[in-house]
């Protein structure tokens, strides 16, 4: 059968038959799963099957003799076919998928973390803070210490392992201890957020850093969400206007996203000589490998009124940077000058094609797959760095200033563009007195499946 694929706000693809479903003579010897009279889920492990045994880049590895009948959820199903090396590959249910397109999500509206890395400080500190969410409303800022939940210690839910029940509550007492030291408490209930896409936009001029030559950008992009483009055309837009030369691309919380708008992100900041040239290009298995030449499957650069003009770009990153920012991250190195900053990247040089189920159903799925189907590579072939990719210059996530002219990482790039030195490291004093308590909070980037770049097939 011909090749469908879905053009609409979700940016995914719709393959049918043709790709998705196995020949019978290919699966002779092959056991799918048990028929459908005696397992509810079986056309659906026959989906995810099928998909596993073709598209996935993996597929000559997956296991053949697995015992469908007694598994009882997709999940552990869609697991056994999941590869040894494949860290990556995840499914969700659809509810979760539209949720996670649109930005709408029952949330408090923060995102914590605990700077151990280099300060060994355990304490609880907000990364960042969702704009008109409960959190934002009663004055929560990047860099504050959650110290209490309900009146109860976070060491003492830490430690007994029951932090992350008691905050998914939809009701809870905070005690936050502010940037200048002054404890304060309140109750909050979560509620839909509709989260944007990025966290900040800022011009920085020589009057609000003594010395810098021009004008320079800060962009704090935290997903790269096909449904909000526009988020980066009036970024853009306003670094265009000002004039900038240099511009700080903040993609430390960035987890990826749709191909999209990595697609323009890259348009916007690419310079002139890198005009038609390759941002990246992707490796398929050998059954799709004619699809590693077709134009569809490069990103190549194609500047768009209001591309900037800049000098260097200065990327921000952490462990939780993956995906398609590490795209766009190895993608600009041959184009451009970039500078990296911050810590190894988390390692997701792969990306998906995104398969909903039933199939061809974006509007209203019950589970979506995301299988690797690919490698992403830059201009001269590398990509493969499963390890993340590591920074020109070091520098730990600093947990102790709101994003702006105080937070070290910005300090330092604006003090590099005016004297061309980075500065020394941060003490190590900031936190190392509330440093008692080791117990470590996991965080999303710790999850094997973080990380998202999906893109559409050829068609």
């Amino acid at each position: 059968m011909v090749r469908k694929i879905r053009k609409q706000l979700f940016p995914v693809l719709f393959l049918i038959a043709s790709l998705l479903y196995i020949a019978p003579s290919c699966q002779k010897d092959e056991k799918p799963g048990p028929d459908t009279e005696t397992d509810p889920i079986a056309a659906l492990k026959s989906y995810a099957y099928a998909i596993m045994n073709d598209i996935y880049y993996w597929y000559k590895d997956v296991p053949k003799n697995i015992d469908a009948k007694p598994i009882k959820s997709i999940q552990a199903y869609f697991d056994t076919l999941i590869v040894p090396v494949d860290k990556w590959s995840w499914m969700m249910t659809g509810a979760q998928y539209l949720s996670s397109e649109t930005g709408v999500v029952e949330t408090y509206g923060i995102s914590i973390g605990q700077p151990i890395e280099y300060y060994k400080d355990y304490t609880l500190r907000v990364r960042y803070v969702h704009p008109n969410s409960p959190m934002s409303d009663n004055g929560v800022k990047r860099g504050y210490q959650l110290s209490h939940l309900n009146g109860t210690p976070v060491s003492t839910l830490i430690s007994n392992g029951t932090y992350y029940s008691v905050y998914a509550q939809k009701t809870n007492s905070f005690t936050f201890v502010d940037l200048t030291n002054k404890s304060y408490t309140f109750t909050a209930t979560a509620r839909e957020v509709s989260t944007r896409s990025f966290l900040k936009t800022m011009v920085i001029t020589p009057t609000d850093y003594s010395g810098l030559p021009y004008n320079v950008g800060y962009y704090h992009y935290l997903s790269f969400k096909a449904g909000m483009l526009d988020d980066i055309n009036n970024a853009m837009s306003t670094f265009k206007s000002a004039g900038i030369k240099e511009l700080i691309l903040d993609l430390r919380y960035n987890g990826g996203g749709d191909g999209r708008a990595t697609t323009l992100l890259a348009n916007y900041l690419a310079p002139a000589s890198a005009d038609k040239k390759l941002l990246a290009r992707r490796e398929h298995n050998d059954k799709y490998s004619s699809w590693d030449d077709d134009v569809q499957t490069q990103t190549i650069i194609e500047r768009i009124t209001g591309s900037l003009d800049l000098n260097r770009l200065f990327i921000l990153t952490t462990k939780g940077t993956a995906s398609a920012s590490e795209v766009i991250l190895n993608g600009l190195k041959p184009l451009m000058t970039v500078i990296h900053i911050g810590s190894t990247t988390y390692g997701k040089p792969n990306g998906m094609y995104v398969l909903p189920y039933p199939e061809g159903n974006y509007d209203s799925p019950q589970f979506v797959f995301l299988p690797i189907c690919f490698f992403s590579v830059n201009s001269v072939g590398y990509g493969h760095y499963v390890d993340g990719i590591v920074p020109d210059h070091y520098r730990p996530d600093d947990l102790y200033h709101d994003f702006g002219l105080q937070e070290d990482w910005v300090k330092s790039v604006l003090q590099f563009i005016t004297i061309g030195s980075f500065p020394p490291l941060p003490p190590l004093g900031q936190g190392a007195a509330s440093s008692t308590p080791v117990f470590r909070l996991p965080v999303p980037e710790d999850s094997p499946n973080y990380g998202v770049y999906r893109a559409n097939p050829p068609k």
